[in-house]
């Protein structure tokens, strides 16, 4: 590159300007989409299907003993703890520096070390392996070393490994820069961490201090400072998460998304993801008065993070997430998002899945997050107590909840055509989904949003990437959507009507499928 990074910015920025002005915004948003800084029924991204605001309580001791594995898992630990409940975080997080935290502490790791114990033994009992385990929370990073190595030792002796697992662990700014770190991070390495994910959001001094995310004594360079600790720890793969589409107040989002992309160009971590902002009701920046950038900012923010970061020598893997090379591609996120795979999830409000079940621990939602994050951690420690898990939700996949989830959760790497006619063509459930969702939805492939591949493959073009989320979302069932809503309050009569013309749709489908004359008894 020859160019300095400052001049490559000014070029990312002119290209993306100009290809933005190519693009008729209001041909899209007459289809009803439109950039959103709200949340996907329960994420900031359509990461899982279905979201996580449509499951509902489900008896999890009959569903514990049901329950049956493929021969290799991915594992989450979730481990709530955080120095800082940021005002825009929407997880189930306790707050370190409270006065009663040691002994919450205890608690909960003592509940999460049984309840780690009970899945070890079920996988176990099936032969079944975890192939990739991804520490997160909270910050796990940030917890006292002795009780961090306790429960790395605990996993390692009660969960069965493949040889070589990737095993990743978030962590902060402000706990990496501790005196402890060195012995921090050589204690993971000894554990066979492979991956580190830091928490930044943004390099702007100034932003991080709008978002009330700094701490007393916090240093303008502290979060790069704390990338260069962790690129210099022999961990093979850095991850840094960032977030765009921050609240405007002390500067323009223009000179904030310069700073960041210069400050990355020095650091050059081998995996990013940067995420738009997107905000819950419960979040504490939801509730207030905020100057959020306009649509077109959005936009052009996004093209100019794509067109710097490719020139500079990033692979865009997906809309938001890009690395130096296809081995830093991170092989939990692939699991996180599937309706194929098996994820296992331990800890307060963790998620799992398998390809016939969704189900996840105690998840407490409608207060505050942080009156629902203590009470959530209460449910489950009492759950792990009585039962050795914490099943709490759940939801059970159908055929067309899951061609549901292979469109929302697939489309950002593409969806081969095949797979999807394989699932609608054998299945009557799948014809009202055809019907009522995949047709309706053949005008973004008119639109310039969605494309067809010579080899069968549905994917989102480039300007189609720009809505990704707010497209995946709209694969979502009417079901789904009920759901989700309803426990949201947020119901409305539009929704239960789809939602009740949907459900007549699959009983009538039903129906004519048992009066057939080719309908076999199984």
């Amino acid at each position: 590159m020859t160019d300095s990074p400052a001049g490559v910015f000014r070029d990312a920025a002119a290209r993306a300007r100009k290809e933005l002005e190519s693009i008729c915004l209001d041909d899209i948003s007459r289809l009803g989409i439109s950039k959103t800084h709200s949340d996907f029924l329960g994420s900031h991204t359509v990461v899982t299907y279905p979201p996580l605001d449509a499951l509902y309580s489900i008896d999890g001791e009959n569903l514990f003993s049901e329950l049956a594995f493929s021969p290799e898992v991915d594992a989450y630990i979730h481990i709530p703890f955080c120095e800082y409940p940021c005002t825009f975080c929407p997880y189930t997080t306790l707050n370190i520096k409270e006065r009663n935290a040691p002994e919450k502490m205890f608690t909960y790791f003592d509940a999460l070390k049984k309840e780690i114990s009970t899945w070890g033994n079920k996988l176990h009992s099936q032969k079944a392996r975890v192939r990739s385990l991804y520490v997160g929370g909270g910050t796990p990073f940030a917890v006292p070393l002795e009780q961090l190595e306790d429960i790395l030792r605990h996993v390692q002796e009660a969960l069965p490994f493949v040889p070589q697992p990737e095993i990743c662990v978030e962590t902060s700014p402000h706990a990496t820069l501790q005196g402890d770190v060195k012995k921090k991070l050589d204690m993971l390495k000894a554990y066979g961490v492979t991956r580190m994910s830091i928490g930044i959001q943004t390099f702007d001094f100034e932003g991080l201090r709008d978002t009330a995310r700094t701490l007393k004594g916090h240093g303008k360079d502290d979060e790069e400072d704390a990338v260069h600790v962790l690129l210099k720890s022999g961990i093979p793969n850095i991850n840094v998460d960032m977030i765009q589409d921050l609240p405007l107040k002390s500067k323009s989002y223009l000179q904030r998304l310069k700073h960041d992309l210069l400050t990355i160009a020095g650091l050059k971590p081998h995996h990013i993801t940067w995420y738009n902002m997107r905000l819950r009701p419960e979040t504490a920046y939801a509730q207030r008065d905020l100057r959020m950038v306009s649509e077109e900012q959005s936009l052009h923010t996004r093209l100019t993070i794509w067109n710097f970061l490719e020139a500079i020598g990033y692979q865009i893997l997906e809309g938001d997430r890009f690395a130096l090379a296809k081995n830093f591609e991170d092989s939990f996120r692939k699991t996180r998002g599937s309706v194929e795979t098996c994820l296992l999830g331990m800890g307060v409000s963790a998620y799992s899945h398998t390809p016939a079940v969704f189900f996840q621990n105690a998840r407490v939602t409608g207060s505050t997050i942080r009156t629902d994050s203590q009470e959530a951690v209460q449910q489950y420690i009492a759950a792990v107590r009585e039962k050795g898990h914490a099943i709490a939700l759940g939801f059970t996949f159908t055929d067309d909840e899951r061609l549901a989830g292979k469109l929302a959760l697939g489309l950002k790497r593409g969806v081969q055509y095949g797979d999807l006619a394989n699932i609608f063509e054998l299945s009557t459930m799948c014809g009202p989904y055809l019907d009522k969702i995949m047709n309706p939805n053949e005008k973004l492939f008119k639109a310039g949003l969605l494309q067809m591949t010579e080899d069968g493959i549905i994917k989102f073009t480039r300007t189609g990437m720009l809505f990704e989320n707010e497209i995946c979302a709209r694969f979502y069932t009417p079901v789904v959507r009920y759901l989700a809503h309803e426990k949201r309050g947020t119901l409305t009569p539009k929704i239960k009507h789809q939602c009740a013309l949907y459900t007549h749709a699959q009983e009538i489908a039903g129906i004519i499928a048992e009066q057939s004359p080719y309908a076999t008894d199984f």
